[in-house]
């Protein structure tokens, strides 16, 4: 007896679904009647697609059900294999990639791959072969079928397709043998399955109904064969015109209908269906989408639907987050909402930041990879220090994570990670495992040294504290990573890593009361969990696999084992949540196929969603797939793509009962305009301008409008502008509440600073000028009548008080990056030091006939530079490469010098009556920073102004030269000077530049030379360029002492600069500098102090203040000194 087949062809919305639900209700109940449940069978898509059908078959007429055997197709043939008396095993997708990864590395160690050989151990090629493995079984194209294809074929790629046919032989067989099937291979098992008369748990069946499909695989079309003949009543729908318009919108249907006519056994009957004539937007887009323009009548309404185009994919979440709260608020149950993307994924993480801001509960539908999470990162990272060999950047990665804390005594509750990256900074060592470890160990030991020479000093024992500190951090993690430098099985390292990862204390972040616990951290736990059970899963798998091969696992280093790591889990995903009931969903398009769904929004229907351009096929080209199809291979052609894009943009459009809203991004992230997808121009186009206009809500306005008010933070924008507009009552609401109050308070003090900031003439408390008593005192008690400020830090803070405040009050300072690089200051240092040396020698040595002597000038500098720079300092070769380098410049430099101190000695022999005498080196005044020179006469600080603006200042003169002009002495002030750049005569004129004038001052009033001593000139001596400059000089071409005016000049500004200067600073007057011939901030610390912002207001608010005008400032309040 022949069964009852029926093709149901009909478009979106016909009742196809319903007229199928009707007649599997009645075949339950005459099994229900009959007592024989179980002999219907109905097969879906989709596992969302089965969900809700077996919701809409219960209704008043069958409030129960017994055995519906709803299933999709996978779950069909998973439950056939299961009841074989010998069960095959299904392949994990992890377990696929191993098996393929290791066919393909012993083909590559067997040289069997050569077309592929520069790209076969990468991930990608995995992926490529994988996918190519997928198609090619889900179209029961075997092996042998594929090569003989080929062979057939006269082309240039034979060596490719051998090699692919090889792997994919390889891959079959080790299926076959290992009695595994893969997500394909299932179809074919359970095709054989049934063909050997093995049903399982299924008998006849009186009804199999098959509903949502558009085409079947050529294993589904087999078995439908097979079902056919084991059914009374076979019920198939597929998506069709009954006149045909739209050929190429149902190109799929209308073939598959063809094949099952021609395969089924006995007459196939068409029951056409064409649903309500009502003129619905629903009913318009069913028939007329994608039909011929010329012959689409615009409908007049579209009541049922909404186009939006919105500012950017954030701003679309937002506007979409409004409609589902509107929906929520009117009644509408969270289960009938439905947002849609093409692809989730292309909108990150901001779903959920702004469905859960906006209070919405949502299911997010699409499973997300374990190589997106920082738990699962944080983990590869602890693998990064040691593939790295211990880069600066990797350490600090492990160390400077929250997932880093183990309980180590040397971790010392994370202070010690300050205290290594600190040294390393200083060490300049920026990789390497020995020579950071050996860096470390001799900075340690010499910070010892230090403290035995120099006992009772704190800031030495604080250096000793803080390398040890970094050394013994440093040695524990190195003993800790010390597994990961050996070769291990997988199994063993993975084992390895977990422990490692606990060591580190990586549980710690949600191993905590909880109370303290938020949703992050059980998010970690979750994932981590789950993680863990994959790595031990593949671990099992990976033993199988190796069994089969007959061999014992090899061990593998470090990377073999990250790279396979990765190779296995990059397509693994996990999904955070479970249970749908209560939520809104929010879905991939291709998700919606066959659902009824009452309130759908479809976002980013940009022309980039609708259609997608088809990725070019890296293995077979347009032209080659279509040779290969005319020799027998029925593989999918991309021309076909379009209709297939067109097919699933119907489906998912027309998935709507009572609601459709889209919405696309009409500016991108960068602020380019976007267009929408040409899908939905032409679905626009079906309904007049005037029924479906598309609203333009492009707002970049942060202010939120009352009816788009979703989250505490619109809450919080919108109650301050109503505060701003005199309506306080939103904004006391948010002070009523506990979790709000705090918050308030805040926009209430950062309401005040902004007033003060940008209303308030002069600068304020919120720029520099500490106004409360407590921080005026702590600054008083800073900087003391005692306290002996340095010439660096009074030009810095005339460079800038700001910067001086964060650098000398606050101790905040831009840290050195630990690359090596030319250290400008260490050059400066060497220079000093190599001169203060030379000349000490010469003077010892008797020879100050030889001191503007080139030849043994240069000489002396070579042999000192060769003491005082020697290869030993270097940890590292790259270290002795540029110390190389550096000493090669300052060998130059040597010459340079001589030959610099030659010409100066000659021209003021000419000058003087004898050539200069050196009478001062280095010339401490005050407490320096540097150890005291016992040889070297220590002269008490300089002292200026008098009673409270009394201001002490310290210093250190590089060098004073002493002459005479027919028996009137003088002397020169010298600066030694390593770089390039010199004040100019006047900025040390106007005080801008102190240094030299309060060397001058400081020289005579502590009697550094004799009394009766005149200056000659202040002067910069520039080493690697002209020698001894003057800027003072009044003439170009005649050497005249310094004129009595400068000197007066100088006196007066310093006398009066410094004591301003640093009542200015007790009184915490540090406002930003933004005077440009003043200012000299450094760029690291525009963004602490807001730079631009202060400078937009310097003249409408007068924000600006001249600080070498001190006899016009009150310093005695700091509110008139701003």
């Amino acid at each position: 007896m022949q069964p009852d087949i029926q093709i149901l062809i009909g478009t979106a919305g016909s009742g196809k679904t319903g007229y199928l639900l009707n007649q599997y209700r009645d075949a339950l109940q005459s099994g229900l009647t009959e007592q024989s449940p179980g002999t219907t069978l109905w097969i879906s898509p989709t596992i969302r697609s089965r969900r809700q059908v077996l919701n809409q078959l219960l209704c008043e007429q069958m409030t129960v059900c017994f055995a519906p055997n709803v299933y999709t197709f996978e779950a069909f043939a998973e439950t056939i294999l299961k009841s074989l008396d010998e069960p095959i095993q299904t392949l994990p997708e992890i377990s696929k990639r191993y098996l393929l990864r290791s066919i393909v590395d012993d083909l590559i160690v067997t040289q069997q791959v050569q077309y592929f050989y520069s790209i076969a151990g990468t991930s990608g090629f995995l992926d490529l072969i994988s996918s190519f493995i997928s198609e090619l079984k889900r179209e029961e194209i075997w092996p042998d079928q594929f090569s003989e294809a080929f062979g057939k074929l006269h082309s240039d790629s034979n060596q490719k397709d051998r090699e692919l046919a090889l792997i994919y032989q390889r891959y079959q067989t080790a299926l076959h043998e290992l009695r595994r099937y893969d997500s394909e291979g299932r179809f074919w098992s359970a095709r054989t399955a049934l063909q050997e008369g093995k049903w399982g748990p299924f008998d006849r069946f009186r009804l199999i109904v098959l509903d949502g499909f558009a085409d079947f695989t050529h294993t589904q079309y087999e078995i439908l064969e097979l079902l056919a003949t084991r059914t009374d009543k076979l019920l198939i729908s597929l998506p069709q015109e009954i006149e045909l318009r739209r050929s190429d919108l149902f190109a799929k249907s209308v073939v598959a209908k063809q094949v099952l006519e021609t395969r089924l056994p006995g007459t196939v009957k068409t029951v056409c269906f064409e649903g309500d004539s009502t003129q619905t937007s629903h009913w318009q887009i069913s028939q007329a989408l994608f039909d011929n323009p010329r012959e689409i009548k615009p409908l007049v309404t579209a009541d049922q639907m909404k186009v939006l185009a919105v500012a950017g994919q954030r701003n679309e979440l937002e506007v979409l987050a409004t409609e589902v709260k509107r929906l929520l608020l009117q009644g509408v149950l969270p289960e009938e909402i439905v947002v849609a993307f093409r692809s989730t994924l292309e909108y990150g993480d901001l779903i959920e930041e702004t469905f859960t801001a906006a209070g919405i509960p949502y299911f997010l539908g699409v499973e997300q990879d374990f190589s997106r999470f920082s738990v699962v990162r944080a983990l590869f990272a602890f693998l990064q220090i040691e593939i790295e060999n211990w880069s600066f950047e990797s350490i600090m990665s492990i160390l400077d994570s929250n997932y880093f804390s183990p309980d180590w005594p040397e971790y010392q509750e994370g202070r010690a990670v300050r205290s290594l990256s600190r040294v390393l900074r200083q060490l300049k060592i920026d990789s390497g495992r020995i020579d950071v470890l050996n860096a470390l160990e001799k900075a340690s030991g010499t910070a010892v040294e230090l403290v035995n020479q120099y006992p009772e000093q704190p800031k030495w024992e604080a250096h000793q504290e803080e390398t040890q500190a970094a050394y013994q951090l440093a040695k524990r993690l190195s003993e800790a990573t010390q597994r990961l430098r050996g070769k291990e099985l997988f199994v063993d390292w993975i084992d390895i890593v977990i422990s490692l990862a606990n060591e580190f204390g990586l549980s710690k972040v949600w191993n905590k009361d909880q109370a303290e616990k938020d949703l992050l951290d059980e998010r970690d736990q979750f994932v981590w969990d789950r993680f863990q059970k994959l790595l031990f899963h593949a671990v099992a798998q990976i033993e199988q696999i190796e069994q089969f091969h007959q061999r014992d696992a090899f061990p593998l280093d470090l990377v073999a084992f990250r790279g396979l790591l990765l190779d296995l889990i990059e397509q693994q995903t996990i999904s955070l949540q479970t249970d749908e009931s209560g939520r809104v969903s929010v879905l991939d398009a291709a998700q919606l196929r066959n659902l009824s769904i009452p309130y759908l929004m479809i976002g980013g229907l940009s022309e980039a969603s609708f259609p997608r351009s088809h990725r070019e096929d890296c293995l077979y080209s347009e032209k080659e797939r279509g040779e290969l199809k005319q020799c027998g291979l029925s593989l999918k052609l991309h021309a076909n793509q379009q209709q297939e894009e067109m097919l699933l943009f119907y489906e998912v459009i027309t998935r709507f009962s009572k609601q459709l809203i889209l919405s696309y991004p009409a500016i991108s992230s960068t602020g380019q305009p976007l267009f929408p997808s040409p899908y939905l121009t032409t679905l626009v186009d079906l309904f007049q301008p005037s029924a479906l206009p598309i609203q333009n809500v492009s707002e970049l306005n942060p202010l939120p409008r009352k009816e788009q008010t979703l989250s505490k933070r619109d809450l919080r924008v919108l109650a301050t502008h109503q505060l701003k507009q005199d309506q306080p009552g939103l904004f006391l609401n948010l002070l009523d509440k506990p979790d709000l109050k705090c918050v308030a308070k805040n926009i209430l003090a950062a309401s005040e600073m902004a007033i003060h900031r940008f209303e308030t003439e002069g600068f304020t408390e919120y720029e520099g000028i500490l106004v409360s008593p407590q921080n005026r005192r702590a600054i008083r008690e800073r900087f003391p009548r005692e306290y002996e400020f340095s010439t660096t830090q009074l030009e810095l803070y005339l460079s800038c008080p700001y910067q001086f405040f964060t650098q000398s009050v606050l101790g905040i300072d831009v840290s050195e990056p630990p690359e090596l690089r030319t250290n400008y200051l260490q050059r400066g240092i060497h220079v000093h030091g190599i001169l203060t040396k030379l000349y000490e020698l010469l003077l010892e040595q008797g020879e100050s006939e030889q001191l503007y002597a080139a030849d043994r000038i240069e000489a002396l500098f070579l042999e000192l530079l060769n003491q005082r720079v020697s290869d030993s300092f270097a940890e590292t070769k790259l270290q002795q490469v540029l110390l190389t380098i550096e000493k090669q410049i300052l060998e130059d430099w040597a010459s340079l010098f001589a030959e610099q101190s030659e010409s100066y000695g000659s021209q003021f022999d000419e000058l003087w009556d004898a050539p200069p005498a050196i009478v001062g080196r280095e010339v401490p005044f005050g407490k320096v920073p540097a150890e005291p020179d016992p040889t070297q006469r220590h002269y008490q600080h300089l002292t200026l102004g008098g009673g409270e603006e009394e201001t002490r200042v310290r210093g250190q003169i590089d060098r004073i030269d002493l002459g005479s002009i027919a028996g009137q002495k003088y002397f020169n002030i010298i600066d030694y000077k390593t770089g390039r750049a010199l004040p100019s005569a006047t900025e040390i004129r106007s005080g801008k530049k102190l240094q030299l004038a309060l060397y001058l001052i400081a020289a005579k009033r502590l009697e550094m030379i004799d009394v009766d001593a005149e200056p000659f000139h202040l002067g910069y001596w520039k080493v690697q360029e002209t020698g001894f400059v003057m800027p003072l000089r009044s003439r170009k071409k005649m050497v005249e002492p310094i004129s009595g005016e400068d000197l007066e000049l100088l006196e007066m500004t310093i006398e009066g600069l410094v004591p301003h200067l640093a009542q200015l600073i007790r009184n915490g007057i540090f406002p930003v500098q933004v005077d440009e011939k003043m200012a000299h901030l450094d760029p690291a610390f525009y963004s602490v102090c807001r730079f631009s912002q202060v400078e937009s207001y310097q003249d409408s608010l007068g924000k600006q203040i001249d600080l070498l005008q001190y006899s016009q400032i009150d310093q005695a309040n700091p509110e008139e000194c701003s």
